[in-house]
């Protein structure tokens, strides 16, 4: 015969993991949907671009590596508007991004005293990622003061960081496109004539259709 007090530790330990599970998939759902709305506005402002913008969904999803920071939704916006930006632009996408640097900078100033220099990459990476959350008013004059003699340093050390800090396979290619986005026939650059459009529907990423369909479940 089972143990009864072994029984509900075990159902206990169950519901914690049901929970755990479901707060981790609510999550990514979050993340998902500030994805769609990202690359919204970005066609909005690129609407030449739509193809290479609607594909870099995978392409901006935040790097759990980089810790809980980038599970900040501020955060991870200014993260996903820069590489769609470099995306519409044809820039290089494999650098890291402000917010990117912002966070390891962070994580560094937690173990050992930062430079004028670091400190002062600290102050133009926050403003430049986050000018909608701006730090306290007292830093602004800091800011002008680190950027006044160190500049060239603060140049620096953001053009190595941005290279070492980034991610190398982080690029848009071999897109695989039936010609379908979100569920819509569309004539898209990414489409291979192998498919033609007429295969199943699917653009290789959720819409924000299925998106709400699988929160609903």
């Amino acid at each position: 015969m089972a143990n009864p007090m072994q029984a509900r530790s075990q159902g206990q330990t169950l519901n914690e993991l049901v929970n755990s599970t479901m707060a981790e998939l609510g999550g990514v759902f979050e993340c998902m949907g500030w994805a769609e709305d990202e690359i919204a506005s970005a066609i909005r402002r690129h609407p030449g671009q739509r193809d290479a913008l609607f594909h870099a969904f995978s392409l901006i999803k935040p790097r759990d590596e980089l810790g809980i920071g980038m599970g900040t939704e501020f955060v991870v916006r200014s993260h996903m508007a820069e590489l769609l930006e470099r995306v519409a632009v044809g820039g290089d996408t494999r650098p890291a991004t402000a917010a990117e640097m912002c966070l390891m900078v962070g994580e560094v100033s937690q173990r050992v005293p930062l430079n004028s220099a670091a400190a002062g990459l600290y102050f133009r990476l926050w403003f430049s990622a986050f000018p909608s959350h701006p730090l306290a008013t007292e830093h602004l004059p800091d800011q002008v003061h680190y950027e006044r003699l160190h500049q060239t340093q603060i140049d620096d050390l953001e053009s190595d960081l941005a290279a070492r800090g980034g991610d190398q396979y982080r690029q848009l290619k071999s897109v695989d496109c039936r010609g379908w986005h979100h569920g819509e026939r569309v004539n898209c650059r990414y489409a291979s004539r192998a498919h033609g459009g007429h295969e199943a529907r699917g653009s290789g990423r959720p819409g924000r259709k299925r998106i709400a369909s699988m929160r609903n479940r």
